[in-house]
């Protein structure tokens, strides 16, 4: 009964959970478990290149996830006929490619600064690209416009049908006579809202805000709700929260 476009969506979301997750957290708990928060250049710019890239691939996934929500709800007798496997599978297969292909050019930028020829110290619990910018001895100020640019482009690409999906999803909720009929309509839908809602908030929050406003302790302590908190609470947001995934697994049991 899973084997349906969402899940296959939802499949997508969980293997690049856990890649975003294993991209900062076994070097973040090895620097912690041995007082040597030491990593080398190209080890700092390999951690860089897939935390971003998988991040993109999170945000893209949540977009379609979105739109998926809107056919299933806006359209359900054209559902079927629109998202079908085989567009799924090319639509998850082109957002993991484009995670990938869109931080190319600031990675190839990144590895050409200079960092002195001396023990650099990050402030912060991963090579995020920022912290790299401010350490270099480089003039970063094109590197930081790319930088900038490519993930402000990325999170208003995925969030611009995000937000016309829940716009003409709750305009069609609004529609339906019944209480109990909007309710459960709603529901369909409100775990994937309430992720987008945390994940799009932080990110909003670290990138498209102008500079200067936050400290670092507060960036930081952001981009751990961003980096490893969100990650964790999608298995409960999607699998304790939802009907058909407890059905199923009383079923295997």
């Amino acid at each position: 009964k899973l084997h349906i476009p969402m899940y296959m969506f939802l499949s997508s979301l969980a293997v690049v959970d856990i890649c975003f997750l294993s991209s900062t957290v076994p070097k973040l708990l090895a620097s912690l478990a041995t007082h040597n928060g030491h990593i080398s250049f190209s080890s700092c710019l390999t951690q860089f290149f897939f935390y971003y890239s998988f991040g993109a691939v999170e945000f893209g996934s949540l977009a379609l996830m979105s739109i998926d929500r809107y056919f299933a709800i806006c359209h359900p007798l054209r559902y079927s006929a629109l998202m079908t496997k085989h567009v799924c599978a090319r639509l998850i297969l082109g957002v993991w490619i484009f995670g990938f292909l869109k931080f190319i050019p600031t990675f190839i930028f990144l590895s050409r600064l200079t960092f002195c020829g001396r023990p650099t110290i990050i402030q912060h619990f991963f090579c995020d690209g920022s912290a790299l910018l401010n350490v270099s001895c480089s003039d970063t100020s094109f590197v930081g416009y790319i930088f900038l640019c490519t993930t402000i482009f990325g999170i208003v690409v995925s969030i611009i049908p995000t937000l016309l999906s829940y716009t003409f999803i709750i305009s069609s909720i609004f529609k339906i006579s019944t209480s109990s009929g909007r309710k459960k309509t709603f529901s369909t839908c409100s775990a994937h809202l309430l992720a987008v809602s945390t994940d799009y908030g932080s990110c909003i929050f670290l990138y498209i805000r102008p500079a200067g406003t936050t400290s670092s302790t507060s960036e930081m302590f952001v981009t751990v709700i961003n980096s490893i908190l969100n990650p964790l609470l999608n298995p409960y947001i999607y699998t304790l929260r939802n009907q058909m995934i407890k059905n199923a697994l009383k079923a295997l049991l």
